[in-house]
C-alpha cells in the first residue's frame, strides 16, 4: 500500500522501486526494474513529505488528497487492466474500507466498490476510484410520494447537493469528481432507450449497480406474453432496470443478486440500528401493482430488493468518485 509520482533522478527511482518491491512484488514491479522505471508519486506527497516518508501506507492512512492523486493516476492509465495494476501497486483494492467522520458527529464507512468503473461527466475518461459511503442520514425519496421524474427530479438528489453534502468532510468533497449516472429519469417506463444520464457528485446506487442484471419481472410473471399478463411484455421493465449501470466489482465479488446477499454485504445500519436504504431506481411499471409510485430499496434485513413508497424514510447510502 504505497503512493508514487514520476520521480526525478536515478537515486530516487531506485529507492522508490526498492520500497515497492518489499511491499508488493509481482510482475508489474519486475517490469519496472527491468525497464529502470519509477512509479509516479502524488504531487501532494512530494510537497508535504520528505522522501524518507514515502513508504507504503494502508488504505485508511492516506489523506483524501493523496487518494485523489492516486485515483488520477489510475484514471490516466492506458487501459482498465493497467489502471488496476496501478491501483494494486498503490495498495488500493476493491473492498478496502476506512471510516468517515461526518460533521454531525456520526461515523460512516467508505468502501472501494470499483476501479475505473464510472465515466467522468466532463468526458475526460474514467474516475479512478468509486466509493460507497454507508448511510449518512435517513430521508424520503420524495415527500410527495411520486416517482415521476425518477432520480433526476427527486428531492433526495436535491438534498444530496445541499444538506447531504454538508455532512461530509470538506477534504473529501474537495476531491470528489462529477460522473455520469445512467437512470430511468421518467418514472413509469417500458423502453430502455428512455434511460438518460445525469451529472452527479454524490448519488444513490441503482438496483443494477448493486445487484447486477435484473430479471425481477420475468421471474415473477414469466417471459411469455399471454392472457394472464394482458399481453404485457414484462421483460421490458427488466431491461429498463438493467440499463441503469453495470454491477460494481465489489458487489459482484460478494455474490449479491436481486435475491441473494450471502455475506450480508447490504445489511447496513444508521445510529446503530439496521436500516433499509434507497436505490435511485424508480419502479418502472404501474401494471404490476396498480397506480402507486415506488422506488427500490435494500431491506433493513439486508435482503437486496424491495419497493417502497417515495414518501417513506430510508437510509441514504452515498456513491462518490475520486
Amino acid at each position: 500500500m504505497s503512493s508514487r509520482n514520476r520521480g526525478g533522478g536515478c537515486l530516487t527511482a531506485i529507492a522508490v522501486v526498492a520500497s515497492i518491491l518489499v511491499f508488493a512484488g509481482g510482475a508489474v514491479l519486475l517490469y519496472l526494474i527491468a525497464t529502470n522505471s519509477s512509479l509516479p508519486l502524488p504531487q501532494s506527497s512530494l510537497e508535504e513529505q520528505g522522501e524518507a516518508e514515502l513508504g507504503p501506507k494502508s488504505f485508511e492512512e492516506y489523506s483524501w488528497e493523496e487518494l485523489s492523486e492516486i485515483s488520477k493516476l489510475i484514471s490516466a492509465a492506458a487501459s482498465d487492466e493497467e489502471g488496476r495494476e496501478v491501483a494494486s501497486v498503490w495498495g488500493v483494492g476493491v473492498g478496502d474500507t476506512r471510516s468517515v467522520a461526518l460533521k454531525d458527529g456520526r461515523q460512516a464507512i467508505a468502501t472501494v466498490v470499483g476501479i475505473r468503473a464510472d465515466a467522468l461527466a466532463d468526458g475526460s475518461g474514467k474516475a479512478g476510484i468509486t466509493l460507497m459511503i454507508s448511510p449518512i442520514s435517513v430521508q424520503t425519496m420524495n415527500s410527495t410520494g411520486t416517482c415521476d421524474g425518477g432520480w433526476e427530479g427527486s428531492q433526495l438528489r436535491s438534498w444530496l447537493t445541499s444538506e447531504g453534502s454538508a455532512l461530509l468532510p470538506d477534504d473529501l468533497l474537495d476531491c470528489a469528481r462529477a460522473v455520469s449516472k445512467t437512470t430511468n429519469n421518467v418514472g413509469e417506463l417500458s423502453d430502455s432507450n428512455g434511460v438518460t444520464q445525469t451529472s452527479d457528485v454524490l448519488w444513490a446506487f441503482s438496483l443494477s449497480e448493486v445487484c447486477g442484471p435484473i430479471t425481477i419481472f420475468v421471474d415473477e410473471y414469466g417471459d411469455d406474453i399471454w392472457w394472464r399478463t394482458d399481453y404485457i411484455d414484462y421483460s421490458l421493465y427488466d431491461d429498463v432496470l438493467s440499463a441503469e449501470g453495470e454491477q460494481y466489482e465489489f458487489f459482484k465479488n460478494e455474490g449479491v443478486t436481486c435475491s441473494s446477499d450471502p455475506n450480508d454485504t447490504l445489511l447496513l445500519s444508521y445510529d446503530n440500528a439496521a436500516v433499509a436504504w434507497w436505490y435511485r431506481s424508480a419502479f418502472p411499471s404501474s401494471q404490476a401493482y396498480g397506480e402507486s409510485s415506488y422506488f427500490y430499496q435494500a431491506m433493513s434485513t439486508g435482503y437486496p430488493c424491495t419497493i417502497a413508497e417515495p414518501n417513506t424514510e430510508a437510509g441514504v447510502v452515498v456513491g462518490v468518485c475520486l
